[in-house]
């Protein structure tokens, strides 16, 4: 499993991975990863008969499985926590909402200001022709 190394990586078999050098693939940053295993060894030599995995879960999900695996004897090590990623993604959405609901507020108000200034023509309009207004002189007017 390729891993991060100084500022390169390099390949490791996946018992050398640490939640420290473990990269994320590009689209599962939302999922937790985990690297989990039933230990099993040989009674007589001693070697390892099990091997580890890498299993993603989803953030809603994870505390309930975690539990239930630890319960059937897994061994959980947790190379990814998303919460960070996704507290900063949820901040980034709210920020979008905002911004959209201040620009229909400064669009409604354009549209309530346009719609003001046109009764405003109307009403002066119908004054002007009943005669209940006179027309006012301009300045460079000359009569």
């Amino acid at each position: 499993m390729r891993v991060k190394f100084g500022n390169t990586t390099k390949d490791v078999p996946l018992m050398e991975v640490t939640a420290e050098n473990y990269i994320v693939p590009r689209g599962e940053e939302g999922t937790y990863h985990c690297r989990i295993e039933q230990k099993q060894f040989d009674q007589r030599s001693g070697k390892r008969l099990s091997r580890p995995r890498i299993q993603k879960f989803e953030p809603k999900m994870y505390a309930a499985i975690v539990r239930n695996l630890k319960q059937q004897g897994w061994d959980i090590d947790v190379l990814y926590d998303p919460t960070d990623f996704l507290k900063e993604r949820e901040a980034k959405r709210q920020e979008m909402e905002m911004l959209t609901l201040q620009q229909r507020k400064e669009q409604e108000e354009k549209r309530k200001a346009a719609e003001r200034k046109a009764l405003k023509d109307e009403i002066l309009a119908e004054l002007k022709a009943a005669g209940m207004l006179k027309e006012q002189k301009t300045a460079g007017s000359k009569k």
